[in-house]
């Protein structure tokens, strides 16, 4: 019985999902994106900014290993803004506080293609144009809030508000998932949406308490630190914000890349779950396009 098993493993190339690694796609892409991002921390305690959603844009570089496996580096610009006196809530409007910040992130993604164009290709030889993955990866972000003021916008992070010195920089882990389709051998194009955990609560320059009357050098800082003042129905209690919980922000976008043509990756050996190369190995069986190509 092994030795049946043997022998008809021996007789037929593989056609296991999982078998399949195609040289062509190993290969370096560049590409673009444009989408939307929106904000999650102290002046979202209902969730009202999801209607609150600003523009990105960013490029991005992938390296594909095999079939399944690709890491993505990504820049990107994003504005993210919240404001309590939107919220509909009776608290958060007598804080009336607000903010916008215009940052700008730089990642790392490890992304898994566990739909890809070459899925079916046991049962129907053919390529197929839908994929799906996942990603998740490392990064940096900048922080750099504002306060609108006196037709102005005015930065908050050296002042101080709550008498804390942050960072201009937030570590970020993204993850999230997309759908993509290929419309020629070189241009893929993907829907993707991915959320952004940070390591800091002061995307928003809101965190913990009111400083102490009076224990702010410069005056611009204490009139900000409270904006209650403002509303006729304002109101100072004790906590401005709540720590418990990091802020973060969620991004939307349609992204295009093109394979780099001829680009030789050949000095990457690296197999996954099936082997290189192709009938002769084990590896996907040539499309006819592909063929076509080679002749």
């Amino acid at each position: 019985m092994v030795l049946l098993l043997s022998h008809a493993g021996t007789a037929q190339p593989g056609y296991r999902v999982f078998d399949f690694v195609d040289p062509s796609l190993r290969a370096i892409s560049l590409g673009g994106q444009i989408g939307i991002s929106s904000y999650f921390g102290d002046l979202c305690a209902t969730n009202d900014c999801y209607t609150k959603n600003k523009p990105s844009i960013g490029l991005v570089s992938t390296l594909r290993l095999n079939d399944y496996f690709f890491f993505s580096l990504n820049g990107l610009y994003y504005r993210i803004e919240g404001s309590d006196a939107i919220s509909g809530n009776i608290g958060r409007m007598r804080r009336n506080l607000s903010f916008r910040a215009d940052n700008y992130e730089f990642s790392l993604t490890g992304n898994f293609e566990f739909l890809n164009y070459n899925t079916f290709r046991y049962l129907t030889r053919k390529e197929f144009p839908l994929s799906a993955f996942t990603f998740i990866g490392v990064g940096i972000s900048t922080n750099n809030p504002s306060a609108p003021y006196k037709d102005d916008f005015v930065p908050l992070r050296q002042l101080q508000t709550e008498g804390v010195r942050y960072s201009p920089v937030a570590m970020v882990v993204p993850f999230g998932f997309g759908v993509g389709y290929r419309f020629t051998e070189f241009l893929n194009v993907n829907f993707n949406i991915g959320y952004r955990y940070t390591f800091t609560d002061y995307l928003d320059d809101v965190s913990t308490t009111y400083a102490e009357p009076g224990s702010f050098v410069n005056s611009l800082a204490e009139e900000l630190q409270y904006r209650g003042d403002e509303v006729p129905f304002g109101r100072k209690g004790i906590i401005r914000g709540n720590p418990q919980f990091k802020d973060g922000y969620l991004i939307m976008g349609i992204r295009a890349e093109y394979k780099i043509p001829k680009f030789d990756l050949s000095f990457l050996n690296f197999r996954g779950s099936g082997s290189i190369g192709g009938p002769k190995n084990g590896g996907a069986q040539p499309t006819r396009k592909a063929a076509k190509r080679r002749k």
